[in-house]
């Protein structure tokens, strides 16, 4: 009598688009981060002080956590200080996230298939 063979699980596969609001969702949530611990704007944490007259508002950037590595324990007191209202602002950025994915399922299926998969192709959707 023949071994009984164990069903293989399928495997996993990486999703093969590119989602514009998933990407806007996910700035949203780093934004909320950023503002939270380090007391700045996403693009300012990121690019700092860039010299043309755009000056930190008096947030910690990645420039200077690089250079100044003491400023992660005020990092670390931000972020225990608004704990509460970014696990507030994500919860409600998670619902709305679920309400507008629902709400606008039928238009945004309707715009990426008759204006986003021909002009930019199949890897990228609304």
């Amino acid at each position: 009598m023949a071994a009984r063979r164990g069903r293989k699980k399928a495997p996993r596969r990486r999703r093969k688009n590119f989602s514009v609001t998933n990407a806007i969702f996910s700035v949203a949530y780093g934004s909320i981060l950023t503002e939270g611990v380090f007391k700045t704007s996403l693009p300012e944490f990121i690019l700092g002080d860039l010299g043309f007259g755009i000056q930190s508002g008096g947030g910690i950037s990645m420039k200077e956590l690089l250079q100044r590595p003491d400023l992660f324990s005020v990092a670390a007191s931000n972020a225990v200080a608004s704990l509460p209202t970014m696990v507030v602002q994500s919860f409600a950025l998670g619902i709305t996230e679920r309400i507008f994915k629902k709400v606008m399922a039928m238009p945004l299926r309707g715009i990426n298939a008759g204006l986003v998969k021909p002009l930019l192709g199949a890897g990228i959707k609304l």
